[in-house]
């Protein structure tokens, strides 16, 4: 069997940005949930003089990624299959058009992964409830719920723009809410309540989910031209320097200075952005282009992670936490080194996965 075509199809290399939209939607709101409960997180909260009341559980995390690995890649395949007629007219090179991958298997493979990965995931969030035994019944179903409610959101948002994209003006504003879920699904797994813990820093999640709707929303608006050879809106390259300012101030104003962190997310960005300008002039740039916002998201992913405390967790570590406490230690070494390096690695995790498989 040639996994080759089965590759292109899934555009495996964006897939490290949907980890690290998840990623932070967990760190945040584990952060905060670990405040409440006395998890050992922020130095200056916590009092290392007492043991931390209980471990954070980071395999959920894991499988999450994987569950939400499974609903991307099935869009994706999706999205070739409901385009087959499509692209034997205009890109008759892509797997399913050239006899590469035939549109049957496309469709059982697609919505295969987009429905496993779609009932794995809330899977993952009863098991996650079930690892707290002190959680009332009740509660544990009505959070359950809850979450189903929101990953079978993200799998209809991915069925309507794969299904009806084409020709539509309004394609860019469901792919933007798809990205825009993510956080929030990562959000939702962490916390034993999903409405307390998505209700702490309210404002911190809606303008995640904002900032990542209107990133992905333009550089949408720029992959419409990529298979027609015009030149997308003037609006589609200033925008996209103004859409993280919100999130950006936001996070780097934030008491204590702890986002200041958000400064140099934000530099990285819209350098990166500028120089994929330069190398990839329009209109033959528009595949760059794209292929360069799709890579850059990690880095306003970052900018989700400057309003919490999470860089002093790294950066004001007790050292008696490191002697006499193994439980802070096994809270602060791996939330901390997922915080901080965690975007920073799925960002350089595109860069790498692009040379063997497009992102287009």
């Amino acid at each position: 069997m040639n996994l080759r075509p089965w590759l292109i199809l899934s555009r495996g290399s964006n897939l490290p940005t949907v980890w690290s939209s998840v990623l932070v939607g967990w760190l945040a709101a584990t952060y905060w949930d670990g405040v409440s409960s006395s998890l050992a997180l922020d130095p200056r909260m916590v009092d290392y003089g007492r043991p931390a009341s209980a471990p954070i559980l980071f395999w959920p995390l894991a499988w999450l990624l994987l569950a939400v690995s499974a609903i991307y890649v099935g869009g994706m395949i999706l999205n070739d299959y409901f385009d087959a007629a499509w692209d034997r007219q205009h890109r008759p090179s892509r797997p399913i058009p050239s006899g590469a991958v035939s549109r049957q298997a496309a469709g059982v493979v697609g919505f295969g992964l987009l429905f496993a990965g779609a009932a794995g995931a809330i899977i993952v969030r009863f098991l996650r409830m079930a690892a707290v035994p002190e959680v009332a019944a009740g509660q544990q179903g009505d959070d359950l719920g809850l979450f189903a409610v929101i990953v079978l959101a993200l799998v209809a948002c991915v069925l309507v723009y794969d299904r009806w994209h084409k020709g539509v003006v309004w394609a860019p504003v469901v792919m933007g809410l798809c990205r825009a879920l993510l956080p929030i699904l990562g959000a939702a797994l962490a916390g034993e309540s999903i409405l307390a813990t998505l209700a702490g820093p309210a404002e911190l999640y809606l303008l995640a989910a904002a900032t990542l709707w209107a990133h992905t929303f333009g550089l949408t608006w720029v992959a419409r031209h990529e298979a027609t050879d015009g030149n997308p809106p003037g609006w589609t390259a200033w925008a996209l320097f103004v859409v993280p300012l919100p999130l950006a101030m936001y996070a780097g104003f934030s008491r204590a200075g702890s986002g200041f962190f958000a400064w140099p997310a934000l530099a990285l960005f819209a350098a990166w952005i500028w120089v994929s300008n330069r190398r990839h002039p329009l209109p033959a740039g528009v595949p760059g282009r794209v292929s360069d916002r799709l890579a850059a998201s990690p880095f306003l992913d970052y900018l989700i992670l400057g309003r919490p405390f999470l860089w002093s967790t790294i950066l004001l570590g007790a050292p008696a936490a490191v002697i006499f406490h193994p439980t802070h230690v096994a809270n602060l070494v791996p939330f901390g080194t997922l915080a901080l390096l965690g975007p920073l690695a799925c960002f350089g995790l595109t860069l790498l996965f692009r040379r063997w498989i497009p992102q287009t």
